[in-house]
This record gives structure tokens, sequence and C-alpha cells, in this order.
């Protein structure tokens, strides 16, 4: 939630320049670095609540999928629209990433509760 607001402005001011490209690039990539960095914390700390190897690298996937989530749509995205491409195609392909992600990190928030039932889902350590 930290990096959503300056991420979201950064994609939004990057769409709408023509001479500040790479300024604007620069600090999403940044900002993605960021966020990564601020997700393996997040990991370390989840992972800390088990001893369960099989738990602990579904742990880790989770956040492998977010991360990958947030790269589609804070660097795919924007590069796609900035391409201006003339077909649907890529954006249809984003759309199914997107989902296809979505779906994964549900199905995996399902295993890591099978494989440890003592083992807190993030939501409820994040408090949302």
């Amino acid at each position: 939630m930290l990096f959503a607001i300056p991420f979201g402005v950064i994609v939004f001011l990057l769409l709408q320049t023509n001479t500040q490209e790479l300024l604007y690039g620069s600090l999403l990539v940044l900002t993605t670095l960021l966020y990564g960095y601020a997700l393996r914390q997040e990991y370390r700390f989840m992972s800390s609540f088990t001893e369960r190897t099989r738990t602990k690298r579904f742990i880790s996937l989770q956040y492998t999928f977010d991360y990958v989530l947030i790269l589609f749509i804070g660097l795919v995205f924007p590069w796609l629209m900035k391409s201006e491409t003339a077909t649907w195609l890529p954006f249809i392909g984003f759309t199914v990433g997107i989902f296809i992600l979505s779906v994964s990190e549900r199905a995996i928030d399902e295993k890591v509760k099978q494989s440890d039932s003592e083992q807190p889902m993030r939501r409820e350590v994040r408090g949302w």
C-alpha cells in the first residue's frame, strides 16, 4: 500500500510525458526495485512463523508472483501504452497474464493454508 500511490503517480506521469520519459522511467524502475525489497522483507517476516520447508516455498512463490504482477502492471503496461501498437493482441495477452497471476496467487494461498494450518494468511497479518 505504501508504494501504490507513488507508483500510480509515476505511471501516470510516464504516460503523459513525451519529453521526460527517461526520468519517469528511471523513477518507475527505482520504485519497482524498492517495492521488491519491501516484499523481500515481508517474506522473511511471514516465513519466520513456520519451520516447514514446503510452506516456506509456497510463501516464497506468493511473493514472487506478487512482484511479477507489479512488474506487469508497472513496466509492461506503460510500455504497451507508449509503444502505440495497432493491434489489441498485446493488451489481450496482458489481461490474460494478469488473470493467470491472480488465480495462481489465490491457489497458492490455499496451498499455504493446507501445508501449515497455523500459518497466518498475509491479509490477517497486514490487517486487510
